[in-house]
């Protein structure tokens, strides 16, 4: 009988462990961690304007994300390198480190999560171009219950040559011609009345028609549009330009770039950003200040 009791408790052990870990039910981050944003760690800039960041995520040890924040000095372009390093046990084809970043007005100008192209990467790249200066937050946060990760962030910055404005006030500023004296007390006599209207009808005032808005042509005007950011691929550049700029875009356009010859058709149109494949550099895109003008099909 003792041997019996024994061989069963062996074995609920066996199917216990063959069970495996419990999935977590939490939501990745501690209970009284309330805008995790507002203690961001601030990456300092070297010598060689780059700063990089080291550390580790674990979704069950409730340290799902973290926050970084960049401080850019000047208008410049900033670019962001992330790799990740999940344990080697541990890894599977749903593994992603997501990636965010936020300008100095708290919108989202950056993705890269389940959802965009680069998704399972383990190295991701971002090139953010003519970037006002002012305070940017970087979100990093892992997607699966089970994941873990350790992480290397790096970032570049670069400012741009602003053109110098030069001025010649006050050389082309009229001087202002004698005015006619007004008196201080209106000197027209109590006793003044205007005559009335001539044939005692009233006196209407016309006023200037309006001209029409002459109609837009067919197939609507170009639209200038900014990018925001931009990674090489097969065939090209692929480039990401903001809907904040692109009012009126929609898929199947043709974007052109100043210096590079042909356009090409934008797609992936969401509510924030569009996209297209640029056969052209980096290099031959940054000079064109960032920007391409879209046109309808």
């Amino acid at each position: 009988m003792r041997w019996i009791v024994s061989s069963l408790i062996v074995l609920a052990g066996v199917l216990t462990a063959c069970g495996g870990p419990q999935v977590p039910t939490h939501n990745g981050y501690k209970p009284k961690e309330v805008a995790p944003w507002k203690k961001a760690k601030a990456l300092k800039f070297d010598d060689k304007m780059e700063a990089k960041a080291k550390g580790d995520l674990s979704y069950p040890d409730m340290r799902r994300a973290r926050w970084f924040e960049v401080n850019l000095p000047a208008n410049g372009q900033l670019a962001l390198t992330l790799e990740a390093t999940p344990p080697g046990d541990a890894v599977n084809d749903d593994f992603d480190l997501g990636l965010e970043v936020f300008d100095p007005h708290a919108r989202m100008i950056v993705k890269a999560d389940l959802d965009d192209e680069d998704a399972h990467e383990l190295n991701k790249k971002k090139t953010l171009v003519d970037q006002a200066p002012g305070k940017y937050l970087i979100h990093l946060f892992l997607q699966g219950r089970m994941d873990t990760a350790e992480f290397d962030l790096r970032a570049t910055f670069k400012p741009t040559a602003a053109a110098e404005v030069k001025s010649n006030f006050p050389t082309e500023v009229l001087f202002v011609p004698a005015l006619a004296m007004v008196p201080l007390q209106d000197d027209t006599p109590r006793s003044y009345k205007p005559p009335p209207p001539p044939g005692g009808t009233r006196v209407v005032r016309h006023r200037p028609t309006p001209t029409p808005t002459p109609a837009p042509p067919a197939g609507g005007a170009p639209i200038g549009a900014r990018i925001i950011d931009m990674q090489i691929v097969a065939g090209g550049t692929q480039v990401i330009f903001s809907r904040g700029t692109t009012t009126g875009a929609s898929d199947g356009m043709k974007a052109s770039l100043a210096g590079v010859s042909g356009s090409f058709p934008i797609g992936n149109c969401k509510d924030r950003t569009c996209s297209a494949l640029i056969k052209a550099t980096p290099d031959q895109i940054r000079a064109a200040n960032g920007m391409a003008t879209l046109t309808p099909p």
